[in-house]
C-alpha cells in the first residue's frame, strides 16, 4: 500500500530514511501489533494503512527513528482503541434495536402503520381522477401553484379540488381514525 512517490528525511545521525522503506519495514509488525487489540484481524491491515496515510503528512517533522516508531505504535494503538470503542457502541445500539424490534408494541405499531398507509393509499386511489391527481401531487410536496401549472388548471380550481378531495377522504377514513385512536388508548 505504499504511496507511489517517496519522501526522504535526514535523521539526527545524518542517516537518510525513506518513507517507503520505513513502510516496508514497519507495516508487517504494526499489523501484528494491531491484531492484539482487535477482534477481527483483517481490520488490522486497513487500520495500519490508515495510520501510515496520516503519518505521510507528518513524516517530514521527525528527525529520529525512535520518535517515528513511538508515533506509529501510539497512533496504531489509539486507532485500535477508537475502533474497539466504536464497535462496542455499535453492538450496544444493535442490541437495543433488537430489543425494540422484538417487542410486541413495536410489532403492533409497525402493523398499524403499514395497515394505515395501505388504507389511506387505497382511499386516495378510489378518489375521482381529478381529485386523486391533485392529492398525489400535493403528497409529493408540490404547492398549489406548482400543481396548477402541472395540470394546466387555475390555482383556485386546485384549492377547490383539494377541499373536495379532503372532504371525501375524511368521510372514508373517519372509521379508520376512530380505530387508530382507540388502539392508541390501549
Amino acid at each position: 500500500m505504499s504511496p507511489i512517490s517517496d519522501k526522504i528525511i535526514t535523521l539526527q545521525n545524518k542517516e537518510q530514511l525513506s518513507y517507503n522503506a520505513l513502510f516496508k519495514q514497519m507495516y508487517p509488525g504494526l499489523c501484528v501489533f494491531a491484531q492484539q487489540f482487535l477482534v477481527v484481524s483483517a481490520d488490522s491491515e486497513d487500520l495500519v494503512q490508515e495510520v501510515f496515510l496520516r503519518f505521510w503528512d507528518k513524516f517530514d517533522n521527525f528527525d529520529s527513528l525512535t520518535a517515528i516508531k513511538a508515533f506509529l505504535f501510539q497512533a496504531t494503538r489509539n486507532s485500535c482503541l477508537n475502533l474497539v470503542r466504536h464497535e462496542k457502541i455499535k453492538q450496544q445500539y444493535e442490541a437495543e434495536q433488537i430489543k425494540t424490534v422484538e417487542s410486541e408494541s413495536y410489532f403492533l405499531k409497525q402493523v398499524l402503520k403499514e395497515e394505515t398507509n395501505r388504507i389511506i393509499t387505497q382511499s386516495i386511489n378510489e378518489l375521482p381522477a381529478k381529485y386523486r391527481k391533485v392529492i398525489q401531487l400535493s403528497l409529493k410536496g408540490m404547492v398549489n401553484e406548482e400543481i396548477a401549472n402541472n395540470l394546466n388548471l387555475s390555482v383556485n380550481t386546485i384549492k377547490s379540488q383539494k377541499i373536495q378531495a379532503y372532504k371525501l377522504l375524511r368521510t372514508k377514513l373517519q372509521s379508520v381514525f376512530d380505530i387508530i385512536h382507540h388502539l392508541m388508548m390501549i
